[in-house]
Protein backbone atom coordinates (compact mmCIF):
# COMPACT_ATOMS: atom_id res chain seq x y z
CA UNK A 1 0.00 0.00 0.00
CA UNK A 2 2.97 2.64 1.02
CA UNK A 3 4.66 1.44 -1.96
CA UNK A 4 1.92 2.47 -4.41
CA UNK A 5 1.41 5.87 -2.24
CA UNK A 6 4.55 6.70 -2.84
CA UNK A 7 4.77 5.84 -6.52
CA UNK A 8 1.66 8.28 -7.27
CA UNK A 9 3.35 10.82 -5.12
CA UNK A 10 6.68 10.62 -6.97
CA UNK A 11 4.64 10.60 -10.46
CA UNK A 12 2.17 13.32 -9.40
CA UNK A 13 4.90 15.34 -8.52
CA UNK A 14 6.28 14.94 -11.95
CA UNK A 15 3.06 15.36 -13.89
CA UNK A 16 3.21 18.73 -11.91
CA UNK A 17 6.59 19.90 -12.06
CA UNK A 18 7.84 18.18 -14.92
CA UNK A 19 7.44 15.07 -17.65
CA UNK A 20 10.81 13.87 -16.80
CA UNK A 21 11.74 10.88 -15.06
CA UNK A 22 15.87 9.50 -15.19
CA UNK A 23 18.45 7.38 -13.58
CA UNK A 24 22.13 8.38 -12.95
CA UNK A 25 25.03 6.30 -12.87
CA UNK A 26 27.64 7.62 -11.12
CA UNK A 27 31.31 7.90 -12.09
CA UNK A 28 32.37 6.54 -8.93
CA UNK A 29 30.07 3.78 -9.03
CA UNK A 30 31.18 2.43 -11.85
CA UNK A 31 35.16 3.08 -10.70
CA UNK A 32 33.67 1.09 -7.72
CA UNK A 33 32.82 -1.95 -10.06
CA UNK A 34 36.08 -1.94 -11.92
CA UNK A 35 38.22 -1.87 -8.47
CA UNK A 36 36.48 -4.87 -7.47
CA UNK A 37 37.02 -6.70 -10.61
CA UNK A 38 40.46 -5.63 -10.77
CA UNK A 39 43.88 -6.34 -12.58
CA UNK A 40 43.79 -9.00 -14.93
CA UNK A 41 46.55 -11.09 -16.25
CA UNK A 42 45.87 -13.00 -19.61
CA UNK A 43 47.71 -15.72 -21.01
CA UNK A 44 46.92 -15.81 -24.89
CA UNK A 45 48.70 -18.17 -27.68
CA UNK A 46 49.68 -21.86 -27.24
CA UNK A 47 51.01 -23.22 -24.56
CA UNK A 48 54.54 -23.15 -24.76
CA UNK A 49 54.97 -19.84 -26.40
CA UNK A 50 52.43 -17.47 -24.66
CA UNK A 51 52.14 -13.67 -24.29
CA UNK A 52 51.20 -12.13 -21.12
CA UNK A 53 48.70 -9.25 -21.05
CA UNK A 54 48.16 -6.95 -18.08
CA UNK A 55 45.54 -4.81 -17.78
CA UNK A 56 45.89 -2.72 -14.87
CA UNK A 57 44.14 0.39 -13.01
CA UNK A 58 41.04 0.36 -15.30
CA UNK A 59 38.80 3.46 -14.23
CA UNK A 60 36.46 5.81 -16.16
CA UNK A 61 35.51 9.72 -16.79
CA UNK A 62 32.19 10.91 -16.87
CA UNK A 63 32.62 14.52 -18.36
CA UNK A 64 29.76 17.14 -19.68
CA UNK A 65 29.19 15.99 -23.42
CA UNK A 66 31.68 12.54 -23.06
CA UNK A 67 32.67 9.33 -21.12
CA UNK A 68 35.92 7.42 -21.18
CA UNK A 69 37.64 4.61 -19.69
CA UNK A 70 41.14 4.33 -19.28
CA UNK A 71 43.90 1.56 -18.49
CA UNK A 72 47.16 0.45 -18.92
CA UNK A 73 48.14 -2.64 -20.79
CA UNK A 74 51.48 -4.98 -21.27
CA UNK A 75 52.43 -7.23 -23.63
CA UNK A 76 55.36 -9.22 -22.83
CA UNK A 77 56.17 -12.32 -24.98
CA UNK A 78 60.23 -13.44 -25.00
CA UNK A 79 62.52 -10.51 -24.83
CA UNK A 80 59.22 -8.14 -26.69
CA UNK A 81 57.45 -6.14 -23.53
CA UNK A 82 54.82 -3.56 -24.90
CA UNK A 83 53.13 -1.32 -22.91
CA UNK A 84 50.23 1.51 -23.51
CA UNK A 85 47.78 3.72 -21.89
CA UNK A 86 44.43 3.52 -23.46
CA UNK A 87 41.84 5.83 -24.01
CA UNK A 88 38.40 5.07 -25.22
CA UNK A 89 35.34 6.59 -25.30
CA UNK A 90 32.06 5.18 -23.71
CA UNK A 91 28.76 5.52 -25.64
CA UNK A 92 25.22 4.39 -23.71
CA UNK A 93 22.77 2.36 -25.10
CA UNK A 94 19.41 2.30 -23.69
CA UNK A 95 16.73 -0.64 -24.66
CA UNK A 96 13.17 0.52 -23.68
CA UNK A 97 11.88 -3.25 -24.35
CA UNK A 98 14.06 -4.68 -21.98
CA UNK A 99 14.45 -1.33 -19.85
CA UNK A 100 18.87 -1.45 -19.59
CA UNK A 101 21.12 1.09 -19.90
CA UNK A 102 24.49 -0.08 -21.03
CA UNK A 103 27.69 1.93 -20.97
CA UNK A 104 29.37 0.57 -24.10
CA UNK A 105 33.91 0.90 -24.71
CA UNK A 106 34.02 2.32 -27.82
CA UNK A 107 35.94 0.02 -30.14
CA UNK A 108 37.25 -2.17 -27.72
CA UNK A 109 40.32 -4.12 -29.56
CA UNK A 110 43.41 -3.60 -28.14
CA UNK A 111 46.43 -3.92 -30.67
CA UNK A 112 49.79 -4.18 -29.43
CA UNK A 113 52.60 -3.20 -32.15
CA UNK A 114 55.58 -1.84 -32.76
CA UNK A 115 57.41 -0.95 -36.28
CA UNK A 116 54.40 -1.74 -37.91
CA UNK A 117 54.18 -5.43 -36.54
CA UNK A 118 51.16 -6.17 -34.42
CA UNK A 119 52.20 -8.86 -31.89
CA UNK A 120 48.34 -9.49 -31.14
CA UNK A 121 45.34 -8.26 -30.40
CA UNK A 122 43.05 -7.84 -26.98
CA UNK A 123 38.88 -7.63 -26.41
CA UNK A 124 38.37 -5.13 -23.53
CA UNK A 125 34.69 -5.76 -23.75
CA UNK A 126 35.26 -9.58 -22.30
CA UNK A 127 36.51 -8.21 -18.90
CA UNK A 128 34.26 -5.24 -18.80
CA UNK A 129 31.03 -5.84 -20.90
CA UNK A 130 29.07 -7.72 -18.81
CA UNK A 131 29.10 -5.28 -15.57
CA UNK A 132 28.13 -2.32 -17.12
CA UNK A 133 24.81 -2.84 -17.65
CA UNK A 134 22.06 -1.43 -15.36
CA UNK A 135 18.53 -0.92 -15.06
CA UNK A 136 16.36 1.33 -16.92
CA UNK A 137 14.21 4.65 -15.73
CA UNK A 138 10.87 3.00 -17.79
CA UNK A 139 8.17 2.34 -14.70
CA UNK A 140 6.72 -0.89 -14.65
CA UNK A 141 3.00 0.63 -14.58
CA UNK A 142 1.29 2.28 -17.46
CA UNK A 143 -1.23 3.56 -16.25
CA UNK A 144 -1.55 5.44 -12.72
CA UNK A 145 -4.97 5.70 -11.12
CA UNK A 146 -5.75 8.78 -9.02
CA UNK A 147 -8.50 9.45 -6.33
CA UNK A 148 -10.13 12.97 -7.08
CA UNK A 149 -13.03 14.83 -5.95
CA UNK A 150 -14.47 13.91 -8.80
CA UNK A 151 -13.91 10.28 -8.66
CA UNK A 152 -11.12 7.92 -10.18
CA UNK A 153 -9.08 8.73 -12.81
CA UNK A 154 -6.62 7.08 -14.67
CA UNK A 155 -3.48 8.47 -16.29
CA UNK A 156 -1.78 7.13 -19.25
CA UNK A 157 1.73 7.28 -19.22
CA UNK A 158 3.33 7.83 -22.56
CA UNK A 159 7.10 7.89 -23.41
CA UNK A 160 7.77 10.00 -25.38
CA UNK A 161 11.57 9.87 -26.06
CA UNK A 162 15.24 9.23 -24.28
CA UNK A 163 17.60 11.33 -23.61
CA UNK A 164 21.52 10.60 -22.61
CA UNK A 165 23.42 13.16 -20.62
CA UNK A 166 26.81 12.87 -20.00
CA UNK A 167 27.65 15.56 -16.75
CA UNK A 168 30.54 15.99 -14.35
CA UNK A 169 30.57 12.52 -12.88
CA UNK A 170 27.59 11.34 -13.81
CA UNK A 171 25.93 9.86 -17.04
CA UNK A 172 21.93 10.31 -16.55
CA UNK A 173 19.28 8.43 -19.07
CA UNK A 174 16.11 10.41 -18.92
CA UNK A 175 12.75 9.45 -19.96
CA UNK A 176 10.80 12.24 -21.72
CA UNK A 177 6.40 11.18 -20.11
CA UNK A 178 3.36 12.50 -21.51
CA UNK A 179 0.55 12.40 -19.31
CA UNK A 180 -2.93 11.84 -20.91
Amino acid sequence: MSKKITIILLLSISIIFGSEISISISENLVNDYLKLIGNHEVPKGPKNDQAIWSIKNPEVKFEHGSAEFFTTITYKKGKTNIKKSIKKNIFVEYNFDNNQVTLVIDDPIVKMERKGKIYGKLDLSTFYQSGLKFHGPKPKEKFIKLKTSKGKVRVAMNIKNSIIYFEKNVVRVALDLEYK
